[in-house]
């Protein structure tokens, strides 16, 4: 990590700049971006790409809600003129929110974002923006990072048994066994298209590679020389 983070100062000017952080689905990168943030001296603040997919609504409206995820489904220009505002100065931006408990934007929510010294952008899309300083890409063994997703699905799952209003307590009445095959089709079926399509190739761009191992630890850190 300690690699890492001198790589990466050599590029703060000591102002402001930009980390991208993206890899697969799951393979941990919130987590990351929250571990990154805190070996800097200087205020940081996190974005996550998240906030800037297109409502349900809108994709359904456009047909492609069943590649929600996919680069086409967010709004990569409004997120690309945040990180300009940032770069011009503004002090403040707002911007949307994205609901897990209902799975898409809240219309009722925005979160207003105070310039910091280094913007961590995080999310599958990330290294496909245009204005980052400093690209990371999160990469570990694919057996792990589909345990993980299965089991994260399965914990939010349970989580909202108590809770019908969850658009998730449709799925808690299935047999396991069921469920279980469900969650794994839609990574074959979404998930693992939208890895081998957009998320792998964007790795080319990356300042580096963190390999991660089962346990979500940092085992090795590539510096690349681009």
């Amino acid at each position: 990590m300690n690699t890492l983070i001198a790589d990466l100062l050599k590029k703060y000017d000591g102002t402001f700049m930009t980390v991208g952080i993206a890899g697969s689905v799951a393979v941990g990168k919130s987590t990351f971006a929250s571990l990154l943030a805190k070996q800097f001296d200087v205020t940081t603040a996190i974005i996550s790409t998240d906030d800037f997919l297109m409502s349900n609504a809108l994709l359904t409206e456009k047909d492609i809600f069943n590649e929600k995820g996919f680069p086409q489904t967010y709004d990569l220009v409004r997120l690309n003129q945040v990180i300009r505002d940032f770069y011009d100065g503004h002090e403040t931006v707002t911007i949307p929110q994205y609901n897990q408990e209902i799975a898409d934007i809240d219309p009722k929510q925005l979160q207003t974002i105070t310039r910091p010294k280094i913007l961590i952008v995080e999310g599958v899309v990330a290294l496909q923006l245009m204005h980052l300083d400093y690209k990371i890409y999160l990469e570990a063994d694919l057996t792990d990072i589909k345990a993980w997703y299965l089991s994260r699905t399965l914990e939010m799952t349970a989580l909202a048994k108590a809770d019908p209003t969850s658009w998730r307590y449709q799925y808690t009445k299935m047999p396991l066994g069921d469920l279980t095959d469900l969650v794994m089709q839609t990574w074959d079926e979404t998930n693992q298209v939208n890895l081998e399509k957009f998320i792998l190739p964007s790795r080319q761009y990356a300042n580096a590679i963190v390999q991660l191992n089962q346990y979500h630890d940092v085992q090795q850190v590539t510096i690349k020389n681009l």
